[in-house]
C-alpha cells in the first residue's frame, strides 16, 4: 500500500560532510589570517618578564608584564613552566598598551642598560642563612 520514495543519491551524506569540512578549514584559515594581519599593526616594543603560571579551573595562563607609562600586566595561554622568570620581546599597541602580544620563541639577555630603559628597576632583597654563618646576605633582582 504504502512505497517508500527513496530517490537520493547515496552520497549525498558524504558530500554534505565533505563541503561542511571544507567550510570549516576555510573559517579557521582565515581568523588565523586576521589574527596575523592584527598582530602586524602592533608598532611599540619592548622587554616583557613572565612571572608565574595561573592555574584557574581547566586553563593555566603565563603572567608577565612590562613597561610602558605604567606596569601593565598580561597573560597568555601556557603551561611551560622552562618559560618562568625570563625576559622576552613584547610588541603592543601605541594607543592601547592593554592590546600586546608577547613573543615566545625567542629567549632575550637583556643588558641592565636596556632593562632600565624598559622601565625595570634592580632592587635589593636579604635571606638569612640559618645553617653556617647565621648572618643575612644580600640579594638582588630586576622587577
Amino acid at each position: 500500500m504504502f512505497e517508500e520514495n527513496n530517490k537520493e543519491p547515496k552520497w549525498l551524506g558524504t558530500v554534505v560532510i565533505c563541503v561542511i569540512v571544507i567550510l570549516f578549514i576555510l573559517i579557521v584559515r582565515y581568523n588565523n589570517n586576521e589574527q596575523d594581519e592584527y598582530e602586524k599593526t602592533f608598532k611599540g616594543e619592548t622587554i616583557g618578564y613572565t612571572t608565574r603560571i595561573k592555574h584557574s579551573n581547566k586553563t593555566s595562563s603565563l603572567r608577565y608584564y612590562f613597561y610602558t607609562d605604567k606596569k601593565v600586566l598580561s597573560h597568555v595561554s601556557s603551561r611551560d613552566y622552562n618559560l618562568v622568570d625570563k625576559f622576552y620581546k613584547v610588541k603592543y599597541d601605541l594607543n592601547n598598551p592593554e592590546n600586546n602580544y608577547i613573543v615566545l620563541e625567542e629567549e632575550l639577555k637583556p643588558d641592565s642598560i636596556s632593562l632600565v630603559k624598559a622601565g625595570f628597576n634592580k632592587i635589593k632583597y636579604y635571606i638569612y642563612d640559618a645553617g653556617v654563618t647565621c648572618k643575612y646576605i644580600e640579594k638582588s633582582k630586576w622587577k
